[in-house]
C-alpha cells in the first residue's frame, strides 16, 4: 500500500512539472490566453492524478494495468483488465471524480495465452 501511494505522490508531482514549459511554448500567444493554457493543463494533469488514486483504492482493480490522460476535463482509460467487471469499475470510478467531463473508455480485456 506504501508503494502505491509513492508512486501516486510521484506521479502527482511529476504532471506538474511542464507547466512553466508549458507558459513559454506558445512565444505569440497573449499572456491572458497562456495562463488560460496552463491553468487547464493544470486542472487536467490535478483529475488524471485523482481517477489514478480513486483507482488506486479500489480493491481487485489494478491500477498499474491502466493508464489514464486527461484533455480539458475528458478522461481516456487504457491499458487491459482481467475481467468485464474490472473494465465497467474504472469507467464508474473515473466518472465519479470532480472535473470528469467524459470519459473514454479504451481498456481492452486480456486474453489467453
Amino acid at each position: 500500500m506504501k508503494l502505491k501511494a509513492a508512486i501516486v505522490a510521484a506521479t502527482i508531482g511529476l504532471t506538474g512539472l511542464p507547466l512553466a514549459a508549458l507558459a513559454d511554448s506558445h512565444p505569440s500567444a497573449t499572456a491572458k490566453e497562456a495562463k488560460t493554457d496552463t491553468q487547464r493543463y493544470a486542472n487536467d494533469a490535478s483529475i488524471t492524478g485523482k481517477v489514478k488514486a480513486a483507482l488506486i483504492r479500489e480493491k481487485d482493480l489494478s491500477a498499474m494495468d491502466v493508464n489514464v490522460e486527461t484533455q480539458n476535463g475528458t478522461v481516456q482509460l487504457s491499458g487491459f483488465v482481467d475481467t468485464k467487471d474490472q473494465q465497467d469499475r474504472a469507467e464508474k470510478v473515473a466518472k465519479s471524480v470532480t472535473g470528469v467531463k467524459e470519459v473514454k473508455n479504451d481498456l481492452r480485456l486480456k486474453t489467453g495465452s
